[in-house]
């Protein structure tokens, strides 16, 4: 009798498995296919949501079956704005402007724009987790010095649809240390943790190409100020993201040379104290590997000799870029986009309670933190030194 009941559970599980995966499946011809969004406020306080959608492909004339799209100069895409008070509404009064559904679970990019992140993303933000169709793998950027409009509307020569571009290049710039990659999902964690603020990659806008190096620095959820392409690399070295890139460096032979040494491998841990006074210090600690990518520097040194000197001013050089963003955050921002407070919190949980409301503005700008960094440099390359000219 056990293994008949099994059974049926068994076939009744197998049916509804078969019968619920397809439930909600539709016709991609029915569709237009979202790549990236842009959210911009107006002057008078609404919402401008434009959306940039890949243009059907049609099949009947190709005789491949399926191309490129966008051919004899044609824009493979297009792109439809809409203002609105809400971006429910926009979104919604914008199938008024185009033939299809839009699909939202295909964004590949949201650009918020600078005003717009200034003035606060808390309202916008709930409203994009909680839509049914919202793609949590989404990238979040901040446009800066334009609008979003301007971001998702532009044409970029290196590639037909804009949305795949600026995906891509926002994962080249985070190999680089440049950048941080934020999704969606990871936006409304940081957003509900307390002890650590909010920081979005930026994207700005160049002719036919965008550059995604920085970071936006929030209070909350407003918007407070950037940090530039080096600070942002200090700031991926001390939260651990910093694994890869180019870093140069001085040469210890001649400040005017330049070394570069290519980042294999990064880690970071951070620990907290109290002081007798009851200070929080704070130490963070970084271990970093490398190899050397290229050498302007005429030493005669031994590999092992170079190795050494040269793991010395990568130290100095990842401490420099540590420094530059914690001060800023701490001085300029007052925003522990680091985490400290998490640490704080794990560490002294009935302090934290004390000062969780009043920790960024009050708290963070006076501790102490020292960054200490380990950093090893194990190959020269082929060649021991550069190559001497006749």
């Amino acid at each position: 009798m056990i293994k008949k009941v099994i059974l049926l559970l068994l076939c009744i599980s197998m049916i509804m498995t078969l019968t619920t995966g397809c439930w909600n499946n539709r016709d991609l011809s029915e569709l237009s296919i979202l790549t990236a969004m842009g959210i911009d406020q107006t002057e008078d306080g609404k919402i401008m949501v434009t959306a940039q959608i890949i243009k059907p492909v049609d099949v009947s004339s190709s005789g491949a079956g399926v191309s490129g799209g966008g051919g004899g100069g044609e824009k493979s895409f297009v792109v439809v704005s809409n203002t609105e008070s809400t971006i429910f509404a926009a979104l919604r009064t914008m199938l008024a402007k185009i033939n299809k559904k839009i699909f939202y679970s295909s964004s590949q990019v949201i650009v918020f724009s600078e005003d717009l992140a200034k003035s606060g993303i808390k309202n916008y933000v709930d409203f994009i987790l909680r839509d049914h169709e919202t793609q949590f793998k989404s990238l979040i950027v901040v446009a800066k010095g334009t609008t979003a409009k301007e971001i998702v509307e532009q044409e970029y020569g290196l590639s037909k649809i804009p949305g795949g571009y600026i995906r891509d290049t926002i994962k080249n710039s985070k190999s680089r240390g440049f950048t941080k990659e934020l999704r969606l999902l990871d936006m409304a964690r940081e957003l509900a943790t307390e002890g650590r603020e909010l920081s979005i990659g930026t994207i700005e806008k160049s002719e036919n190409l965008t550059s995604t190096e920085g970071l936006a620095v929030f209070q909350k959820d407003k918007m407070v100020g950037w940090l530039d392409k080096y600070e942002t690399r200090g700031y991926m070295f001390i939260t651990g993201r910093a694994k890869s890139g180019i870093i140069e460096i001085e040469s210890p032979d001649n400040p005017k040379e330049i070394i570069g040494i290519e980042l294999m491998k990064g880690s970071s841990k951070i620990e907290v104290n109290s002081s007798s006074n009851n200070s929080i210090e704070v130490n963070v600690k970084i271990k970093a590997e490398g190899n050397v990518g290229e050498q302007q520097s005429q030493s005669g040194q031994s590999p092992d000799k170079i190795c050494k000197s040269l793991s010395k001013c990568l130290e100095k050089q990842i401490t420099k870029e540590c420094y530059s963003a914690i001060s800023k955050c701490q001085n300029e921002y007052k925003s522990d986009i680091f985490g400290f407070g998490i640490h704080v919190f794990d560490k002294y949980p009935k302090y934290w309670q004390k000062v969780t409301s009043v920790w960024s503005e009050e708290i963070f700008p006076s501790i102490q933190v020292k960054v200490k960094v380990d950093a090893k440099i194990n190959r020269t390359g082929l060649l021991s030194k550069t190559i001497k000219i006749r």
